[in-house]
């Protein structure tokens, strides 16, 4: 448990859409914290189900809730709530997600120092089956994984003094699938020092099947080129595949490289069990892994074609 100098007055600060069946678990949570935010403003970005309702009828009970709707993705939303909010500490996390008790103690604790301005909290996996199970280790950097020197912040558990917030121009309002992460990555560019607090975690839902999980990876490739960045390990990504292609061709006329083409990508199922097998440790991993690996292979260079086609048309 953090030692607190300070007693910090936080801004809470939420963007949902379509949460009617989760916002209650996510406001209980935040009732049960050992420090109390003291207010908590959620933006609707337009639910259809109910959502912005539920929340009227959640702030009758809990007068530190301030919903607001505004229509609009997760950047319209957070740079809304933000110039609501009324207290010197900003702290965010997301829909889908579930605080731990001392989730807000530990991810103010860092502010006793006067040096400090971002903090990164940490976030675990929730999963209900080996599905989801197999799915955290693609989405969420595991703990034996983190950079702590170097740990981005991401909008499931951070904070900043809002000091801070007012000289960087908020979250990029055209961006609409990861802007937390191409903030995170403007903020490192500056030379933001981000303090990592691996004890203001956060519960995260996966998602539940290999659809939506495809949706995901690729959404996420598209917001990267919205954003202007390419990751090195998506470069790689797209050079592995162009060498699979280029040697599958090739065997069309070479047959005797059908076996090492085989071989390898026999190896490559198998590396994608290796990597993240100590995860889960269940032997259906070893038919979920490697389908999640080339689903979210595929979703991110589709995506990321995507995204360079939408970019070079001026869809964004």
């Amino acid at each position: 448990m953090a030692n607190h100098k300070t007693f910090f007055k936080t801004s809470l600060l939420i963007t949902v859409f379509n949460e009617a069946d989760t916002i209650s678990d996510l406001i209980r949570a935040l009732k049960a914290q050992t420090l109390p935010p003291t207010e908590v403003i959620i933006t609707d970005g337009g639910s259809k189900d109910g959502t912005f309702e539920k929340l009227g009828q959640l702030a009758k009970d809990w007068p530190v809730l301030r919903p607001f709707q505004v229509p609009g993705n997760r950047s319209v939303g957070r740079n809304f709530a933000v110039s609501k909010s009324r207290f010197p500490l900003l702290v965010f996390t997301d829909a889908g997600c579930i605080p731990e008790k001392t989730w807000l103690a530990e991810i103010v604790a860092p502010f006793n120092d006067s040096q400090t301005q971002v903090v990164s909290g940490y976030y675990r996996g929730l999963p209900e089956n080996i599905f989801q199970k197999c799915l955290i280790p693609y989405v969420l950097v595991m703990p034996d994984r983190v950079d702590p020197g170097y740990f981005l912040p991401s909008t499931r558990s951070m904070a900043m003094r809002k000091s801070f917030w007012n000289k960087t121009g908020g979250f990029d309002p055209k961006l609409n699938h990861n802007e937390d992460y191409a903030f995170a990555v403007w903020m490192a560019r500056m030379g933001v020092k981000f303090v990592f607090a691996p004890r203001a975690l956060v519960g995260w839902m996966p998602r539940k099947n290999l659809k939506q999980s495809a949706w995901m990876f690729m959404r996420f490739a598209i917001g990267d080129i919205q954003a202007g960045i390419l990751r090195p390990k998506v470069k790689f990504l797209i050079l592995r595949y162009l060498a699979f292609a280029y040697f599958f061709f090739l065997a069309q006329r070479i047959h005797v490289l059908y076996y090492p083409l085989a071989l390898l990508v026999l190896l490559y199922l198998l590396w994608a069990v290796i990597k993240n097998y100590r995860y889960v440790r269940n032997i259906l991993a070893v038919i979920f892994l490697p389908l999640i690996q080339i689903t979210a292979d595929i979703s991110v260079i589709f995506g990321t074609l995507m995204g360079y086609l939408a970019k070079a048309n001026g869809l964004f």
